[in-house]
């Protein structure tokens, strides 16, 4: 009888974890954002917990769980990303650098996603039900304002970055990651072997990003004040509710930060078993005598919009190389295209990069193709465009598995020589399978640890225990401003005594002088 009591308390225990009510709230319009967030969601609803998730980019009806998820759509805060890209004028016309980014106000761009989240309806009307709870708050990291609905439901709250932390995570975790240099922001276009002239231009992008991320908070806290009151908690308060953070990112791909418990890295979440490949891809791959390289620039860099100078040296460096490609892009008609391409708007990327006939990988350095390419071990030819792709791309030069190549300057030769480099000289499959290795050298799949730690908090109500003491605290209070104030006033207090001192000294000096001079002149006249 007690043995039966034992596993119904254990049975129905369990069903407290497996029926947990989630909101994901993950606004920014991007789709390699968005990937990593659904594969989490999708899991967790898979096994048993109800979810309402606001997305810009709600998964296929055959994708999706069927009984206990419900998606969001905001898709149009899409519009804003494109009038960002617009805006910013690309080099060649796919190319934002860094620097072309300081001067755009992508911060607007945003919190323009924020504040469709804020505005919108169905949203609203979950938030004012007060017959509608929810166990945990699941926010993208990029943002503040999802800890209001925790704080509104009275949820443990987890922070959840789709790529890398960014400075403002980890300050708020209590995380000692703010040196410029040896824990770089990541959308600064260099880091590795800087000249002096070159750390000073890196250091003031750094700071106006720095400085750009506290301008964003302060607008995005006037957005909460708009649409929830002037009684909105400050940021401080609100931050007060982030129990745990997820990153999507390997330490060993990027760089051993050091972070307090709370923080969990899942590099390559959204990566899924590898599955057979269609067969006349498959077919292809097979009979290709040359081998094989695939090049994709990534959703955000089109063939449409690209320079046509650009396109045609891509061409012709594909027409010059020994290879065959698999080239995917956004499928505008290219008529004088060479036979050794095969193109399409799309390809099962990490599925046909396990195939043994590729030679190499030609792409923008999205987060998400590094971590396939290297979970693949294929070498790889970087040509960023975007955002943190500068910060991957160097990391493949750091690590040896790729080599780096600017496409404002690009010329066809140069993409053929890269190319031929790290297919010819075996030290760079060498270096990208030993870090494969690394990588995948873990007690559990990413999916499984994201899995575990979400339902930990769910169990425990919060994980505040794992937190740093140096949490949330503001920079004042972690630089101890008080107590340096303090002894700077004690030092000067000191200083005032002992020159006072000194100069009273001085003045009687010079007064016994005085005496002893007309004592001395009494004498002579006596």
């Amino acid at each position: 009888m007690w043995a039966f009591l034992c596993i119904l308390g254990l049975v129905f225990s369990a069903s407290d974890v497996n029926s947990s009510r989630i909101l994901g709230i993950f606004p920014m319009a991007s789709v390699s954002h968005q990937v990593v967030f659904r594969a989490l969601t999708y899991e967790l609803a898979k096994r048993g917990h109800e979810l309402v998730v606001i997305t810009p980019d709600p998964g296929l009806p055959k994708d999706r769980p069927k009984d206990n998820i419900t998606e969001i759509d905001i898709s149009h805060a899409y519009e804003g990303f494109k009038t960002l890209m617009a805006k910013g004028n690309p080099k060649r016309g796919v190319v934002i650098t860094p620097h072309d980014m300081l001067k755009l106000n992508k911060f607007k761009v945003i919190l323009n996603c924020a504040e469709e989240v804020m505005k919108n309806e169905e949203l609203n009307k979950i938030l004012n039900d007060d017959t509608k709870k929810f166990d945990l708050v699941i926010g993208e990291a990029l943002y503040n304002f999802p800890m209001i609905y925790a704080k509104r439901f009275d949820t443990p709250m987890i922070w959840f970055s789709s790529f890398f932390g960014i400075g403002s995570n980890f300050q708020t975790l209590g995380a000692a990651s703010g040196h410029p240099f040896l824990y770089p922001v990541y959308f600064r276009d260099r880091y590795l072997n800087l000249t002096l002239i070159e750390k000073i231009q890196q250091l003031y992008i750094d700071v106006v990003l720095r400085l750009g991320a506290v301008a964003m908070s302060y607008y995005e806290h006037g957005l909460m004040k708009q649409y929830f009151g002037d009684e909105t908690p400050s940021l401080d308060e609100l931050r007060d509710r982030i129990d745990l953070m997820f990153i999507n990112t390997n330490q060993v791909f990027e760089t051993a930060r050091p972070v307090p418990p709370n923080v969990i890295y899942l590099g390559g979440l959204h990566m899924k078993p590898v599955q057979p490949l269609p067969k006349d891809l498959k077919q292809y791959l097979d009979s290709s005598e040359r081998g094989v390289v695939y090049v994709s620039l990534g959703t955000n860099v089109r063939i449409a919009e690209m320079d046509a100078t650009l396109l045609k040296e891509f061409v012709k460096a594909f027409d010059k190389m020994p290879y065959d490609v698999l080239w995917k892009y956004d499928g505008i008609e290219l008529p004088w295209l060479p036979k050794n391409i095969k193109h399409s708007k799309w390809f099962p990327q990490r599925d046909l990069l396990h195939h043994p006939n590729i030679k190499a990988f030609v792409t923008q350095g999205g987060l998400q193709s590094t971590d396939e390419a290297i979970d693949a071990g294929v070498p790889l030819v970087g040509l960023p465009a975007l955002a943190d792709q500068w910060y991957n791309v160097e990391r493949y030069v750091k690590h040896g598995i790729g080599k780096q190549l600017d496409l404002v300057t690009m010329r066809a030769e140069d993409l053929v020589a890269a190319v031929m480099d790290v297919v010819e000289d075996e030290s760079y499959r060498e270096n990208i399978q030993k870090l494969s290795k690394l990588v995948k050298d873990q007690p559990e799949t990413p999916l499984e640890r994201a899995v575990w730690w979400t339902e930990y908090v769910i169990r425990n109500k919060g994980a505040k225990h794992l937190r740093s003491p140096s949490f949330n605290i503001s920079w004042s209070e972690f630089l101890m401003l008080d107590v340096v104030l303090a002894l700077c006033g004690i030092s000067l207090l000191v200083f005032v005594i002992f020159v006072t001192i000194v100069l009273f000294l001085v003045r009687k000096c010079k007064l016994c002088k005085t005496d002893v001079k007309k004592d001395t002149k009494k004498v002579k006249k006596n």
